[in-house]
């Protein structure tokens, strides 16, 4: 009897860990909190908007490596803690001059202690605003040695951390033209190579294994959507605009 209810626990844990999600959260703060859904006023003139970029993970996300030789019983291979990330993030329709857009000063990695030449980079490309950049120097990471990595790791006595801010900054909404008081800006990924890496909870003879990897699965992306409110004025210049073509239309 024993047996079989190890066995049937031992089957929900997996099926847990099949359904468990990670990816990554792209999320706007307009002074009321981090969110995917936000709306911003520029009816008063142009407006700083915080963002940032979060990994995550579900309780009970397995790493996609194997246990090592010797793990002592104890190891979940569960992902821990963020390791590495490589890509780019992009706003649409976001960016122009013209509009009074602009990325402000002090874009960092957030909980990451360490990157490439590249990751703070920005650039113009098609109407977006990249930040990052396409090569392989376009990082953020963090090493943990093994007694750190413990103070995550379940089988040490460690609790694990499965939201971590990779990337955060500050844009300027601006309101310069017509089309930028009425617009909807979209913060999403861009480039990505792999799906980022994970530290993992592996005791090998009382000591944490630090080799990373990616956990099981496709990363989700929930996208950050910031709706700029539009103003009185560029209703009225839109109302007017459908107005004409109608009257052409009926000519």
């Amino acid at each position: 009897m024993k047996n079989a209810v190890l066995a049937v626990t031992a089957i929900a844990g997996i099926a847990a860990s099949a359904n468990a999600a990670w990816g990554y959260k792209y999320q706007f703060n307009t002074g009321s909190g981090w969110t995917n859904a936000a709306s911003v006023d520029v009816t008063g003139g142009s407006v700083n908007v915080s963002f940032r970029l979060v990994a995550f993970a579900d309780a009970g996300t397995l790493s996609s490596l194997a246990l090592p030789a010797g793990a002592d019983s104890a190891s979940t291979n569960q992902v821990v803690a963020f390791a590495r990330y490589t890509g780019s993030e992009k706003f649409t329709n976001f960016g122009a001059a013209a509009n009074g857009d602009m990325l402000n000063a002090g874009m960092n990695r957030g909980d990451l202690t360490s990157g490439g030449t590249t990751y703070l980079s920005s650039s113009l490309s098609g109407g977006s605003l990249i930040v990052g950049g396409t090569a392989a120097t376009s990082f953020a990471s963090q090493l943990l040695l093994a007694g750190a990595l413990a103070a995550y790791a379940p089988a040490s006595g460690g609790t694990p951390d499965l939201e971590w801010v990779i990337r955060s900054g500050t844009i300027k909404v601006g309101n310069s033209t017509i089309g930028a008081q009425n617009r909807v800006i979209t913060f999403t990924n861009n480039t990505r190579t792999g799906g980022g890496t994970w530290y993992r909870d592996a005791l090998v003879n009382g000591v944490q294994d630090v080799n990373t990897g990616a956990p099981v699965g496709n990363p989700v992306n929930i996208d950050g959507v910031l709706t700029v409110i539009p103003t009185p004025g560029s209703l009225a210049l839109v109302g007017l605009g459908g107005l004409v073509a109608a009257r052409r239309r009926r000519a």
